[in-house]
């Protein structure tokens, strides 16, 4: 499991244990208590899609320098066997 992957598991078990003991030891009404865990799951949710967009970006950005290594190196080939042939003829 990459990083990410380990970050995500630890965000949702502290959630989850959070959320529970938030249950158990609130000295809110049940209504307070479930819009305060609304308001939280929403809030994590919004931050977790935003990182997970920065990610994508970041991954697209790699892919696209990669495909500029590979662009080069093919036309760097492709002149060197130009003048190979060149030479042979």
């Amino acid at each position: 499991m990459n990083d990410q992957g380990k970050l995500v598991v630890t965000f949702l078990t502290g959630l989850a244990i959070g959320a529970g003991l938030a249950l158990l030891f609130a000295p809110q009404s049940g209504e307070d208590t479930r819009g305060w865990i609304s308001d939280t799951v929403e809030d994590e949710a919004y931050k977790l899609r935003r990182k997970a967009k920065r990610s994508l970006d970041e991954v697209q950005d790699a892919l696209e320098r990669g495909e500029q290594k590979v662009a080069k190196v093919l036309k760097t080939g492709k002149t060197a066997l130009d003048t190979l042939a060149a030479k042979l003829e």
